[in-house]
């Protein structure tokens, strides 16, 4: 399975097109954001660091696929054509 590859700024589209809402800074470089995901509430933390400016890690794009409670596919289908489903919103 290949890696989910997005930069801190595309991540933060995909959170902001999903209704997640960003709560600002804590511990300098992880920002968070909340919303709704299928009626609950939902908190993800996003890197915006030097090393994950560009490129996010593996580690936080899995970390963000499970607290988000987007799927992996529906990351997928955003980062290739800008697709929102509504449905879990």
């Amino acid at each position: 399975m290949s890696k989910l590859i997005f930069s801190y700024k595309e991540h933060r589209k995909i959170l902001k097109a999903y209704g997640f809402v960003e709560n600002g800074f804590n511990k300098s470089s992880h920002n968070t954001f909340s919303g709704k995901i299928n009626g609950q509430d939902r908190i993800v933390q996003i890197i915006y660091n030097k090393h994950e400016k560009k490129r996010q890690s593996d580690r936080t794009m899995k970390h963000s696929v499970k607290n988000s409670g987007i799927s992996r596919e529906y990351y997928e289908d955003w980062k290739k054509n800008k697709i929102v489903h509504n449905e879990i919103i």
